[in-house]
């Protein structure tokens, strides 16, 4: 005979499992929120340094690749190497000139995003059916548009705002899931406490 309080159990466990991971996912989000909310421009830097560290390493491992490869011409390994040794070099860059960096990113974003919202903008008017896709497209192309103008005109504000976006976007998906937590506590307490029958 099957048990009846087998799925409540389980029930419990799931509430439990989903009470911690929601709870550590919490206080993680709203942390990282915080710290981007409130230091910003050393969130980039911190970033920026992340990017070095890994185009140096990433460069490094290249190199030896290029180095020692076997089964592949002169040439490949040639070119391994010297795609190596340039991730080295924009590594080394990137960490001995930090703020520049950042600047050189934001620029380079923007004109992505001119770029793409122009295609966007072209591709909407070339659309040939439906009135709305189009309308869409092209105000999405707009948008894109608008926002990497801003982003190539004024590259260190901007991406402190799109930083201090993200911190409160982080605060808010942190309070949501401390929210969840607590509240799927309470529903694994009333489960465990509820009598059974006789």
């Amino acid at each position: 005979m099957t048990d009846p309080y087998g799925d409540a159990e389980l029930e419990t466990a799931a509430l439990q499992s989903f009470k911690r991971m929601a709870i550590i996912g919490g206080l993680v989000s709203l942390a990282a929120g915080l710290f981007l909310v409130f230091w910003p421009d050393k969130t980039l830097l911190f970033l920026i340094t992340l990017l070095g560290v890994w185009l140096v390493v990433v460069g490094i491992f290249r190199v030896v690749e290029g180095l020692t490869s076997k089964g592949v011409s002169g040439g490949h390994r040639a070119l391994i190497a010297v795609i190596g040794v340039l991730y080295i070099i924009v590594g080394v860059v990137c960490l001995r000139n930090l703020t520049g960096t950042v600047t050189l990113l934001a620029v380079i974003l923007g004109i992505v995003w001119i770029v793409g919202g122009v295609a966007e903008i072209v591709t909407g008017f070339a659309r040939t059916h439906g009135t709305w896709p189009k309308i869409g497209t092209v105000l999405l192309g707009l948008l894109s548009v608008a926002a990497g103008l801003i982003l190539f005109f004024w590259p260190g504000p901007t991406l402190t705002v799109l930083v201090w976006v993200t911190g409160l976007w982080l605060i808010a998906l942190g309070i949501i899931q401390l929210i969840l937590g607590i509240g799927s506590s309470r529903a694994a307490k009333k489960s465990t406490i509820t009598p059974r029958a006789a």
